[in-house]
């Protein structure tokens, strides 16, 4: 009975902070506070794995804002189509999926590549080796890699945002 009403009372609260259009935290370290959501950039010299894999998860695992999405792009708001579409087919987001950014990685001045794991339940894991961008001194995901992405899933939409 006490184990019901903690999942009733977690559902209503994460319910109602969709309502409200807060998005969960995409954010790598737990025990870090979250940035807040209009604010989300990675501006260092060279993009850690943490840093990506926060980006991915706020993409696909978020119902963030399209313009907070958008400024994580390279393609911007033309691009936002496709990790909107990722987020509410709920590939790679919990409770039946999940999304991890790991090396091996590369790196050439303005151009850094990592692979995106994504698993679903009952499915194989994807593998993508997706390259980021650094645009205006943010790293943002690339249009080729968006590309890939559509063709790797599947997605019913025309990679024309590049």
């Amino acid at each position: 009975m006490v184990a019901r009403f903690r999942v009733l009372v977690a559902t209503a609260g994460a319910a109602t902070a969709l309502l409200a259009g807060v998005a969960p935290p995409a954010f790598a370290d737990p025990d870090a506070d979250p940035p807040p959501q209009g604010e989300f950039a990675i501006t260092s010299e060279v993009p850690t794995l943490a840093e990506l894999d926060a980006q991915i998860r706020l993409l696909v695992g978020t119902p963030a804002p399209d313009a907070v999405k958008a400024a994580q792009l390279e393609g911007g708001s033309r691009a936002v189509v496709v990790p909107k579409m990722v987020y509410r087919i709920g590939f790679f987001r919990p409770p039946r999926g999940s999304s991890l950014v790991t090396g091996p990685e590369t790196h050439d001045g303005d151009t850094h590549t990592a692979v995106i794991n994504a698993s679903r339940q009952g499915v194989p894991t994807v593998q993508v080796t997706a390259e980021w961008r650094r645009i205006d001194g943010r790293w943002k995901l690339a249009s080729k890699s968006l590309c890939n992405g559509i063709t790797t899933l599947g997605l019913p939409i025309p990679c024309n945002f590049q």
